[in-house]
């Protein structure tokens, strides 16, 4: 997936055993409409505990996707978040 001219590999599940990777992640529910976007140093911990997963469940009707762009630098990683962030509006992770 494409997003603002970075590309995401995906979808994955809920259930995707990531590897221990940096990474921006967007969540979508199953018609790819964006409702969440992070980083993380630590995808494989982040994703199966993350406190928003209640949000992505209710607003994609279980139909959680996962899209990720692999990235060891966090300074660039929360670059890509907020160029995501600016460009949807997100129904979980509001600021």
């Amino acid at each position: 997936m494409n997003i603002r001219g970075y590309e995401f590999e995906g979808p994955f599940s809920q259930t995707t055993n990531f590897n221990k990777i940096g990474a921006t992640y967007v969540v979508t529910d199953s018609n790819n409409s964006p409702i969440d976007v992070g980083q993380t140093n630590n995808l494989q911990v982040r994703i199966p505990s993350h406190d928003r997963s209640d949000c992505w469940n209710r607003n994609a009707q279980g139909n959680v996707l996962i899209y990720a762009r692999v990235e060891t630098h966090e300074e660039t990683r929360l670059q890509i978040e907020r160029v995501v962030r600016n460009n949807f509006k997100f129904t979980c992770g509001v600021f």
